[in-house]
């Protein structure tokens, strides 16, 4: 009997949705797509931020999560460089909308 209980207790664990290993997911999925727009350039990560955006202009998606990244690099002339990378997601966090890097602030 204690082993059935442990066994429904651990499968009741489990089986809970983990949005967490989504946010981490798209976490990657973001440094990817930063890394691919600044191609052979290794980069650090200074900042991270995640946020819900309450209004934006494109009717077709309604609260996109936007993921905001603080890089920093050396360039070719060994000059460090700080940037910032955004990339949006659609609302269920599975496809990205769009992505470019910025002059950090």
């Amino acid at each position: 009997m204690k082993n059935l209980l442990i066994f429904f207790f651990t499968l009741a664990l489990f089986s809970c949705e983990n949005t967490r290993f989504d946010s981490d997911k798209r976490q990657i999925i973001a440094k990817n797509e930063i890394s691919n727009k600044i191609k052979n350039i290794r980069f650090d990560i200074t900042a991270f931020k995640e946020d819900t955006l309450q209004t934006w202009p494109d009717s077709a998606f309604k609260h996109p999560i936007r993921y905001t990244l603080d890089i920093v690099y050396k360039d070719s002339a060994n000059t460090l460089q700080r940037k910032r990378g955004i990339v949006l997601f659609t609302p269920d966090g599975n496809s990205i909308i769009n992505s470019w890097i910025t002059d950090s602030q």
